[in-house]
């Protein structure tokens, strides 16, 4: 008999994501297994059951992928542009953060057991402090115009969260497209009161 195939806990997480959102909550641990090249009873002895595999594959990341991003600016480009290129990556992980957390509901377990338990600084937190940090920024730069960054930043999230749980609950599309569209007009209609001639 051969070896047992090696695989991480990556792997088994990105391909049942996948699955579950191609085929919905049904779809069994031995499909995803089958899919991996490994039997159901890997994953069960790596994740304990299906829900806490639906849970790690769908749920969201422990760490926000675009957060580095604002740590790391503004850089030397319009504000107005890097607010645009900022806005477009928060609202696919929105998108992608939504399509997750209706499979769960659908199978059943509620979306904030996804939060659960997990140790540090959550994810909605670590995305309104970094947005806060990087216009706070901006403003002492001279290149925003003075208001309360901690409510333009709760606008700004609260709009493409918002775009993001619309467009999928009314089936809207959800192509980046319709996303990319929906932020230039949105960040064009603040911009008047937050940029004005900023560069």
């Amino acid at each position: 008999m051969g070896r047992p195939k090696e695989i991480t806990d990556e792997q088994i997480v990105v391909t049942a994501r996948r699955c579950f959102l191609k085929r919905g909550a049904g779809v069994s641990a031995a499909d995803i297994g089958r899919e991996l090249g490994v039997s159901h009873t890997t994953l069960f002895n790596r994740f304990g059951s299906k829900e806490a595999l639906m849970i790690a594959a769908l749920g969201p990341p422990e760490e926000v992928p675009w957060v580095a991003a604002l740590d790391a600016g503004p850089d030397d480009r319009p504000i107005r542009e890097q607010l645009v290129e900022h806005a477009k990556l928060i609202s696919t992980y929105f998108q992608d953060l939504h399509a997750g957390l209706g499979v769960l509901q659908a199978a059943g377990i509620e979306p904030g057991k996804a939060y659960r338990g997990r140790r540090g600084e959550s994810a909605p937190a670590q995305a309104l402090r970094a947005l806060v940090e990087w216009l706070k920024r901006a403003q002492s730069q001279g290149r925003l115009a003075r208001c309360d960054v901690d409510t333009l930043a709760a606008t700004l999230l609260g709009a493409l969260h918002g775009w993001a749980f619309t467009a999928r609950v009314c089936g809207e599309s959800t192509a980046p497209s319709a996303g990319e569209r929906y932020i230039e007009r949105f960040i064009d209609l603040l911009w008047n009161g937050i940029g004005g001639n900023k560069a």
